[in-house]
């Protein structure tokens, strides 16, 4: 019978007559490291709100998140980034070899039961390891559409072109992906020419935007109230997932220190749920010792708290930039550099168009923040220059659209 139903769906080639509302979508999302894919992944889930849909993710925060009408989700074996191209499982005591080979099994094994009219892949052509590779080409096989989602940036040009020669990359968006959607603009970060796209490869790519984050659920005035915040201003400090957090948040707070007016502002910390124990413990104890300073260790709703802020101090990863952007806001980036330039090349990027300040980690000191945190609330009343956020209902329309196509899907011109 699974085999009847099967082959009954490859004959249509994708074809879903009903559109999003009757289509079964699948997302996988690898969360090695950090909560980015995730967070990307469920605000792609939320406005595509297909008829049903399955999240396949290793985030180990999955079961913290809240998920849109129709949406479940799988959790694979958590792994952990330890440099660039290596990885170890985050709790299981078995060879990474193991645990690659079960996550890899359990993606097809969902693939094959959910039978989905559409596969949404975050960020990494093979996944994690190659281990997408056979659930791509059994889709593939079956009509199942196939998208890559990149964000703007994934790293260094040089980089990917090698990491991507040696994956395996470059032949599954020639042979499987039938679109990919750069969650970013062309004009300020040209994908298919940095990373060498061939003419077909580059022929169904299109730049769909930046993804506006959720609308704030409280307001700036109802946060302040909640939290008893009694400063002029408003100061957050963002570090991301956590993981590697640590010393901005420090030397935000060494900052504050030099103050000569302390109390003039409140402080918020948000260290991140994946900031190792002993570095959190640190942060805690820096707090307990500097008034008008808070830590919280993970917020479902950060909008509404950059929405609250005059400015913020923020590490510079996808998603914390498209908050940014989404409320218009005074910021000073901080980006990481190792093991990706992922974020300095996204801080250089958006810096020059105006959008944001950034500092070089490398010039990161408490002196230097003190006059950078000086700086942004001097010009938090400023108007600046804005973005188009339009990603989200591109990537809907451009999904739509793929399930809507009948037969083998044609190459359009990049936008």
């Amino acid at each position: 019978m699974e085999q009847a139903n099967t082959d009954t769906r490859a004959s249509d080639h994708g074809h879903v007559p009903g559109g999003l509302d009757a289509a079964a979508v699948m997302y996988y999302s690898h969360d090695s490291y950090g909560l980015g894919h995730l967070r990307r992944t469920l605000a792609l889930a939320q406005v595509i709100g297909a008829g049903s849909q399955l999240i396949v993710t290793g985030s180990p925060l999955a079961h913290r998140f809240s998920y849109p009408p129709r949406t479940d989700y799988i959790k694979l074996p958590c792994v952990l980034k330890r440099g660039a191209g290596r990885y170890e499982p985050r709790y299981l005591r078995v060879p990474f070899s193991t645990v690659r080979l079960l996550r890899q099994d359990v993606l097809l094994s969902a693939a094959r039961h959910m039978q989905p009219d559409a596969l949404i892949v975050d960020n990494v052509p093979p996944g994690l390891k190659g281990e997408l590779v056979p659930t791509l080409r059994h889709l593939s096989a079956r009509g199942c559409r196939l998208v890559l989602g990149l964000r703007d940036i994934v790293d260094e040009g040089d980089w990917v072109r090698s990491a991507w020669a040696k994956d395996g990359s470059y032949e599954l968006l020639e042979d499987v992906y039938d679109r990919v959607l750069v969650y970013g603009r062309r004009d300020v970060y040209d994908v298919a020419a940095a990373y060498g796209f061939s003419p077909s490869v580059a022929a169904k790519t299109r730049y769909v935007g930046y993804l506006r984050r959720a609308a704030p659920r409280e307001t700036p005035d109802d946060l302040r109230r909640r939290l008893r915040l009694e400063g002029e201003h408003l100061l957050l400090v963002m570090a991301g997932g956590g993981g590697d957090g640590y010393e901005l948040l420090r030397v935000v707070v060494e900052a504050l220190r030099l103050s000569p007016d302390r109390r003039r502002f409140d402080c918020i910390l948000l260290g991140g749920p994946l900031m190792p124990d002993e570095d959190r413990r640190r942060v805690v104890e820096l707090v307990d010792r500097t008034e008008c300073v808070r830590y919280l260790d993970f917020v479902p709703d950060v909008a509404s708290y950059v929405a609250a802020a005059d400015a913020v101090v923020s590490m510079g990863g996808y998603n914390s930039v498209c908050e940014l952007l989404s409320a218009g806001k005074t910021a000073l980036l901080v980006p990481r550099i190792a093991p990706r330039r992922e974020q300095l090349i996204r801080a250089e990027a958006l810096g020059r168009r105006g959008l944001l300040r950034w500092l070089h980690p490398d010039q990161l000191g408490a002196r230097r923040m003190l006059t950078e945190i000086e700086a942004l609330l001097a010009a938090s009343t400023a108007e600046l220059p804005r973005l188009p956020l339009d990603g989200l209902h591109a990537t809907a329309a451009a999904v739509g659209e793929l399930l809507a196509s009948p037969g083998p899907i044609e190459a359009v011109a990049s936008a």
